[in-house]
């Protein structure tokens, strides 16, 4: 039987049976505005626009420590933690700055997006909770691009913001940034100001001209090689979507589909991430997507939103709570070999072992006993560990609350 460490005085309860539909209903941990500390790196200004909307929350691994130039300050890491961060999720935070220079979201406002297939979550203050409620799917990727809009502006994370179409000339550009060209607190509060404003005024309108943005970027990326590979850098590619590509006047089809698939086939030895972030659940396009990994030898990762992420994951890895944390993580462009198992098959013991220290932080790890010599040390330590996380809403199955990122099995 699959069972869950809580903070109650039981610390394992049964793991329900999967949902073949996500709860309509999903509390979980709310976000808290953060005062204005004494210290200087965070403007005033900035913190107000960082006071996250409770439906949005965001590794150090064995193969990469943030400790060095990119580790968060003290303020950062305590807004991270009203968010529901872990500690090491949000020193993963810091891994993300330091391995990619930058970060490129393509938005696809295309007028597809108008339909209301989507989700968003609706903060019931008076209960407590919230409410998962349909949605155009416009608005459910403006949540998640607002969230990555405050969080790249609070981390400094240089970040470039694509939109598929111009969304109109009293709207605001078509291309915007974060921390792309000033770091100063007050540069970045205005970055993260327009880039909100151009967010919320946008309307989803016109066709899906992915190629002509992936050859802008290919040339961005291949000017930019050398450099990247000196640092041993890379710059990760976000592309929110819902359709299938289609040229500037709106015309698709296998032969477009197949120029879309050559320009990604171009980054091929440059040294990129690519995530797609698809908006839809349509088959053609889910399976055009899911397909590419195998055409292609780019580092690709293809993510749903988050019920539908967490729906796979529960499948083979009951023992895991996939929070809103980790899945915008994912969405940001961090990876780590052991993400790519959670939604494939049950993690190896090993493979356990790492994913805790990439969730918690190597120091909370340090005298862990291992899993595969003393399993029953190991989940005695790691419920320890756990009593000392903030506590997270089940994402799907059942609405009761549970620390973060919740374990184990009760036996290997």
């Amino acid at each position: 039987m699959a069972l869950l460490v809580t903070s109650g005085q039981d610390s394992f309860v049964p793991m329900p049976p999967p949902a073949k539909r996500p709860s309509s209903e999903i509390p979980f941990a709310s976000a808290v505005p953060i005062p204005a500390a004494a210290e200087e790196q965070v403007s005033d200004r900035l913190l107000s626009m960082l006071a996250l909307p409770p439906c949005h929350d965001y590794e150090p691994h064995p193969s990469t420590d943030a400790t060095m130039h990119h580790a968060l300050d003290d303020v950062t890491l305590d807004i991270l933690k009203q968010q529901g961060f872990s500690l090491g999720l949000a020193n993963s935070l810091s891994v993300v700055k330091q391995n990619f220079a930058k970060r490129i979201f393509i938005i696809d406002n295309s007028g597809s997006m108008q339909r209301n297939d989507g989700h968003r979550m609706v903060d019931n203050k008076h209960r407590g909770t919230v409410k998962i409620v349909p949605c155009s799917r416009w608005e459910e990727v403006r949540e998640s691009i607002n969230y990555h809009i405050r969080m790249t502006g609070l981390v400094k994370a240089p970040t470039s913001f694509r939109l598929l179409n111009h969304p109109g000339a009293t709207v605001g550009t078509q291309l915007f940034g974060v921390a792309e060209l000033n770091c100063s607190p007050e540069r970045i509060a205005e970055d993260v100001e327009q880039g909100l404003y151009i967010m919320g005024r946008t309307q989803p309108a016109g066709c899906t001209p992915l190629t002509d943005h992936m050859q802008t970027i290919f040339n961005e990326v291949r000017e930019a090689a050398p450099m990247l590979r000196a640092n041993g850098q890379r710059i990760s590619v976000t592309i929110c979507t819902d359709g299938l590509p289609s040229d500037p006047y709106g015309r698709g089809g296998p032969e477009h589909n197949r120029a879309f698939v050559d320009s990604l086939r171009q980054l091929e030895d440059l040294p990129v991430w690519i995530v797609i972030r698809l908006c839809t659940d349509e088959d053609e396009v889910v399976d055009f997507y899911n397909n590419l990994d195998g055409q292609l030898e780019v580092s690709i990762e293809v993510l749903d939103d988050l019920l539908g992420e967490a729906q796979e994951v529960h499948q083979v890895n009951p023992w895991l709570n996939y929070g809103l944390p980790l899945h915008r993580l994912r969405e940001l462009g961090f990876h780590d070999r052991v993400l790519d198992m959670l939604d494939e098959r049950a993690l190896t013991l090993t493979e356990l072992l790492d994913f805790c220290g990439l969730l918690f932080g190597r120091d909370k790890m340090d005298g862990v006993p291992d899993p595969s010599a003393d399993w029953a040390g190991f989940r005695n330590a790691v419920d320890q560990i756990v009593r000392t996380e903030s506590l997270h809403w089940v994402s799907e199955e059942s609405p009761c609350c549970l620390p973060n990122y919740c374990l184990f099995y009760n036996s290997p």
